[in-house]
């Protein structure tokens, strides 16, 4: 985990000395790569490597390296300077905004159908979210790691091992891990919580790890049926309108529902240690 750290880190700075391009040196260089100039080619990769990193952000999950989906993005990104016409007038940056992000998410699909939870895992997660969820309710607060060591008659190391071990077997990357060598900046501070509890991701947090099912069924009857309407779980993605004729109720109440349901999942996420 360190050396996939210090390599972002190492990342991160590289790409600073690559200034960015104006679009008439990048015509010029795309001209020399066209015609077989390797050096050009690679300059014209060097110089666009920073398209990458907003896109990586975005896709970033617990479960995923994020260095890998960096690699990922970049081979997006030469794939698209190898298709790119500067004749049709468009900018290289939108144009390979669309590659990257494609070869990020073929390369998420992929992974995403291989990951499975061990079961010893997941019972001794539960385990300790049972004890979670009761200690919460007699304390009005969330309970600290000594007072779960106590229920569960285990040390608190014991009990910090076990929650380690699970996180460990679902192969989730700690988002307090340093991205710098001062351990100042962490992977959690360069992905907002807007991007990590996005809609679109959460659900497919849940798809992740086997447990969509397990959360909807959590859920009030309504707000699950609008969530699996609006995202499409048992179908096509429908709009608000749409949704709002099949249950008979307005489109701001819709919305306000799948607000509600969404939120709901969230906490649910964090509870089961899923982000």
């Amino acid at each position: 985990m360190v050396e996939s750290l210090d390599a972002v880190s190492l990342y991160f700075r590289a790409i600073k000395d690559f200034p960015e391009l104006s679009r008439e040196a990048f015509n010029t260089l795309w001209h020399r790569a066209r015609k077989g100039d390797k050096a050009a080619k690679k300059e014209l990769v060097e110089r666009n490597l920073r398209l990458v990193i907003p896109i990586a952000k975005k896709y970033y999950r617990p479960g995923l390296d994020f260095l890998d989906i960096i690699e990922e993005g970049n081979l997006g990104l030469m794939h698209a300077i190898d298709k790119f016409d500067p004749k049709k007038g468009f900018r290289f940056s939108t144009y390979g905004a669309y590659w990257i992000e494609q070869s990020i998410r073929r390369a998420i699909d992929e992974q995403s159908k291989t990951i499975r939870i061990p079961p010893h895992a997941w019972e001794a997660l539960r385990r300790w979210l049972r004890q979670w969820d009761l200690l919460h309710g007699q304390l009005g607060r969330d309970p600290t790691l000594q007072e779960m060591a106590q229920k569960l008659h285990l040390s608190a190391r014991q009990v910090k091992g076990i929650l380690d071990a699970a996180e460990a077997a679902r192969g989730i990357g700690s988002l307090e891990a340093p991205l710098d060598e001062d351990e100042n900046l962490t992977i959690k501070d360069v992905i907002s919580d807007d991007e990590l509890y996005a809609p679109d991701r959460l659900i497919s947090l849940f798809k992740l790890h086997d447990e969509l099912d397990v959360a909807l069924s959590q859920l009030p009857l309504r707000e699950r049926q609008i969530l699996e309407m609006r995202f499409g779980l048992n179908g096509e993605n429908q709009t608000l309108e749409e949704v709002g004729k099949k249950l008979k109720v307005s489109r701001e109440r819709i919305r306000q529902l799948e607000k509600r349901g969404l939120e709901r999942l969230r906490r649910l996420a964090q509870r089961m240690g899923i982000v």
